[in-house]
């Protein structure tokens, strides 16, 4: 019977051998090309994989509610494709779309990706338009001057979610490790946004190839090998049993791989078959198993087949006309592939003529010279054209041949201008082997870098940089190179590399070209901070200054930026406040990406300056100008900035900022940023007093980072005092802030607005008898106060002081002293933690009915806040205090209830998005926009937009 899906066209099921991808009876297979198949009833009769099965069924069994992703990899053979078609034949009433990538193919930008969304090109009208023009563009469907890779992204999810909500969708995705970049980072962005949408998305990789940030961005399982008893159940569908003491020689020579087992038995069957003796001892030589059976089999076809077969290996499309004109101009025919097919080597159905399996490519080609198979390639370079034909023409080239380079270079330059940057690099690699001077591979190199880089594949800028510097003799291109070197070092979580990198380069070319070693030095000062090297990043900030004296423009605001971000982080802080606070107005209207990064440092900057009000507002608009224009590279970077802003009064935006920037750098592989979300995320937990996730979160922290972050180390350590202070362990609290305490003292870190964790140690000191510890860092926070003139310090202060006070009166009066400090600047938490401290004291001295004011104050704000176990103790001290009644009615607000994301899509709707509008932002599906509002209405008990704007607004979220 066959199924009818809504747009009209009809899937059937097709019976297939048992083989190495599926050993079983019925499944349903993906036809010759990439396409969409219905599912029908039939299964795939797998052995073992009990673990496996359960993940694909739950995902798969799911479809018709909501989506998901999951990444199989293993070995080649291990059985990856069969659990595809397991996923295939499970998926009954879903519609099925098969992809796969191509190791031929792997040039090609969106070549795996268009084989997904072309199928649903009637979908493309329903995004918005940015989107549309971006996914038409890199589709090379229209013309397009440059195309947006994250429009791409999120372009391809809008198509797939509209096309999961006409009918629910399995995308099976085989090869993805031979996927081109542009379509894993396509993969990889959709895998992660599924959860709310009616598509499930299933890949299969080989084993350490899931590259891109795949395997971390997605639920993951790798196949391991069979048992013994799975082998032999798997041979005795070979009709071998234990007796058979070849069979046994199969198993130990298989080692669990399902695929060994059945070649190697298909191999004893035509041994026997033969009347040969069977396996000698060349059968148990070291060496890959698979392709030696494959081996054996190739040796025994007709000249002509082998010959034939050579060409299919070779061929960067399984397209048979191109085929049948290459076979022709050697003399050979279609039927010379008949031997093969015979065989199993390859299939050929609807149009097209496959390898049986990705391992026989490498097989066959290595079984003729390499005279021979450059000729290949030239002979399939005479027939084809464009990209392809440049291709053929790179991988024929014996040598440097710049005719051939000069062509991949304008194939790299069209793929960068369409926005595949990922597409564009290895284009420019190539070329740069293939160039016969050493500064045109140079060159070349240094561009490959540049767009590996910007397209998310540090790793590679990092190791294409190194390459290009052998090459370069060049002391301005050097410069450059070592420059974007430095950047991908940063992002790799090597900061203090980077930052040697970028001063060695500045030093090496400052006498001869100031502007570009000031702009190296500048660079410099960002790693340095990450590396816990405050002094060294203020003195290069200073040198970069100097060099762009007399510089105009982007250059020279980012000389002054640097410097005035080192001054503050330095203690230096009304200066640098001044000359951030005049920067910011030159940059006023300024809208170039480098300006808004430049406007993003300069913002992030001022929150460390008593200026958080400011700082939230401009970081507001360099936010919404990134969402609005598909650029979330520094996303990650503004988002935990302005975080750290909401973090001293508005916990829920806090948390989802810093949840959102975690995601971000995830994705994009910075572990720099990655370890400073989750920092960020520890101390949030600390404050409200979730120790175990607090300790979970700097553990991931020190698992991504290790000790490579030393400027972040201070910040964990901080986060973990606090949490133990709130857990009343001030034992544990105190060991904790005393090393985060001279973490800061060692790397010049002494500014207080980034170590609101001081007042903590104090009371830590106080509560395990150290009275003197605590003295001591009053007496700091009052240095700093002098010194700078920021409100935290003097507030932190007048907290330690009433810690300390020996009297009723002396706790009142620096009570009121910090309420005035309070009183002039917001600080949420900071402020109900002195409240409980002064009327801890002066409970302690016998005024309770002086002490019931501030603790009922205290006791109200942490249950707002959801700070629990500060809410627990006030409520504690106020009861102490004589107030019988316990405070009841004062509970978080609404928004709390929120999750991070929930908050991100009712903030932006609050804002007056629409959901498509909300959705493009946010870089979801419209879907997911109107399933995560319909449980924020639920949530917040409100039926309209103008509704949550007004919830949102009382709440301290929206304006």
């Amino acid at each position: 019977m066959t199924d009818v899906p809504a747009d009209g066209a009809a899937y059937e099921p097709v019976r297939v051998p048992e083989d190495s991808g599926a050993h079983g009876a019925y499944c349903v297979v993906p036809p010759g090309g990439p396409e969409e198949v219905k599912s029908a009833p039939g299964s795939v009769r797998l052995v073992g994989r009990r673990a496996e099965q359960d993940l694909v069924n739950g995902l798969v069994d799911d479809l018709p509610r909501r989506g998901g992703a999951l990444l199989l990899s293993g070995e080649p053979g291990i059985g990856k494709t069969t659990m595809l078609r397991h996923a295939a034949a499970r998926g009954e009433g879903a519609r099925v779309l098969w992809a796969c990538g191509v190791e031929s193919e792997a040039v090609l930008p969106y070549a795996v990706i268009a084989d997904v969304l072309l199928p649903f090109r009637h979908h493309f009208d329903e995004l918005p338009s940015a989107q549309r023009r971006a996914v038409e563009g890199c589709l090379a469907l229209t013309d397009v001057a440059k195309s947006n890779p994250y429009a791409v992204c999120a372009g391809a999810l809008g198509v797939l979610a509209a096309a999961g909500e006409e009918w629910p969708l399995l995308v099976l995705v085989d090869d993805v490790h031979w996927a081109d970049p542009s379509s894993r980072q396509v993969l990889q962005f959709v895998a992660r946004r599924l959860a709310t949408e009616r598509v499930a998305l299933v890949m299969a990789a080989r084993g350490g190839q899931e590259e891109d940030g795949i395997r971390e961005s997605v639920p993951h399982t790798v196949l391991r090998p069979l048992t013994d008893d799975e082998c032999w159940t798997l041979l005795r569908r070979q009709a071998l049993d234990r007796a058979d003491r070849a069979a046994d020689r199969i198993v130990r020579l298989a080692n669990g791989n399902p695929l060994v087992l059945v070649e190697y038995a298909a191999a004893l069957a035509r041994t026997r078959a033969c009347g040969a003796v069977p396996w000698d001892d060349s059968w148990e030589a070291p060496g890959p198993l698979v392709e030696r059976a494959w081996r054996g089999m190739l040796r025994v076809l007709p000249a002509r087949s082998r010959e034939a077969l050579l060409y299919v290996a070779a061929g960067r499309t399984p397209q048979w006309p191109l085929l049948q004109r290459v076979l022709a101009s050697e003399g050979l025919t279609t039927a010379d592939l008949d031997a093969a097919e015979a065989a199993g080597l390859v299939r050929m159905r609807d149009g097209a003529c496959e390898l049986r399996h990705p391992v026989l490519r490498p097989v066959v080609l290595g079984q003729c010279a390499t005279v021979r198979r450059l000729e290949v390639y030239r002979r399939l370079a005479t027939l084809t054209s464009g990209e392809l034909q440049t291709w053929y023409l790179a991988a024929a080239a014996p040598g440097p041949d710049e005719s051939v380079a000069a062509r991949l270079v304008s194939d790299a330059r069209q793929a960068r201008q369409r926005g595949a940057l990922a597409a564009a690099a290895p284009g420019w690699r190539r070329a740069a082997e293939l160039s016969p001077d050493p500064a045109d591979a140079a060159r070349r190199l240094f561009e490959a870098a540049h767009d590996a880089f910007y397209g998310g594949t540090a790793r590679d800028a990092a190791e294409w940089c190194e390459q290009a510097l052998s090459h370069s003799r060049d002391p301005l291109l050097t410069a450059d190179i070592e420059f974007l070197r430095g950047q991908a070092c940063t992002w790799l979580g090597d900061p203090g590399r980077a930052h040697q990198l970028l001063v060695g380069a500045a030093r090496t070319v400052e006498s001869v070209d100031p502007a570009r070693a000031s702009q190296l030095y500048g660079a410099a000062v960002v790693p340095a901070t990450m590396d816990g090297r405050i002094r060294e990043a203020c003195d290069i900030a200073a040198r970069c200054e100097e060099l762009a004296d007399g510089t105009r423009g982007i250059q020279r605001r980012q000389a002054g930026v640097m410097r005035a971000r080192a001054q503050v982080l330095g203690g230096d802080v009304r200066e640098g406040r001044s000359t951030l606070l005049a920067l910011l107005e030159e940059t006023r209207g300024r809208t170039g990406p480098e300006e808004r990064q430049v406007t993003m440092e300069i913002a992030q900057g001022l929150s460390w300056t008593d200026e958080g009000d400011l700082a939230r507002r401009v970081l507001d608009t360099v936010i919404e100008g990134m969402r609005r224009d598909h650029s979330p590279a520094l996303l990650p970077y503004a988002l935990l900035a302005r975080g750290q802003v909401e973090m001293w009064s508005r916990w829920p935006l806090a948390r989802a900022d810093a949840t959102e920037a975690l995601r971000w750098a995830e994705e994009f592989g910075h572990l720099a940023m990655t370890g400073y979300a989750l920092v960020q995320l520890a101390r949030l937990d600390a404050l409200r007093g979730d120790f175990a996730d607090c300790q979970e979160r700097v553990a991931q922290y020190e698992r991504w980072c290790g000790g490579r972050l030393r400027g972040l180390a201070l910040f964990a350590r901080g986060a973990l005092g606090t949490a133990a202070l709130a857990a009343g362990d001030p034992e544990a609290a105190r060991t904790h802030l005393e090393a985060a305490f001279a973490l800061a003292e060692e790397t010049g870190l002494v500014n207080p607005c980034l170590m609101p964790w001081v007042a903590d140690l104090a009371e830590a000191c106080l509560r395990t008898g150290a009275r003197e510890g605590a003295v001591a860092v009053a007496d700091w926070l009052r240095e700093r106060e002098a010194a700078t003139g920021l409100a935290w310090p003097a507030a932190a202060h007048a907290r330690c002081r009433v810690l300390l006070a020996r009297s009723a009166e002396e706790a009142a009066d620096w009570l009121a002293v910090a309420e005035r400090v309070h009183a002039d600047k917001e600080m949420t938490f900071e402020s109900a933690r002195t409240r409980l401290v002064g009327g801890e004291a002066l409970r302690r001295f016998r005024r309770p009915s002086a002490a019931r004011e501030p603790l009922l104050l205290a006791q109200r704000t942490f249950t707002v806040l959801g700070a629990v176990p500060w809410a627990v103790r006030a409520e504690a001290e106020v009861a102490a205090a004589g107030h019988r009644s316990a405070v009841h009615g004062n509970e978080p607000p609404a928004v709390a209830l929120l999750t991070p994301q929930e908050l991100q899509v009712a903030r932006a709707i609050g804002e007056g998005l629409s959901n498509v509008e909300a959705a493009a932002s946010l870089f979801l599906s419209r879907k997911t926009i109107e399933a995560h509002l319909t449980r924020v209405y639920r949530k917040l008990g409100v039926r309209s937009r103008s509704d949550l704007a007004r919830c949102l607004a009382r709440a301290g979220v929206t304006g």
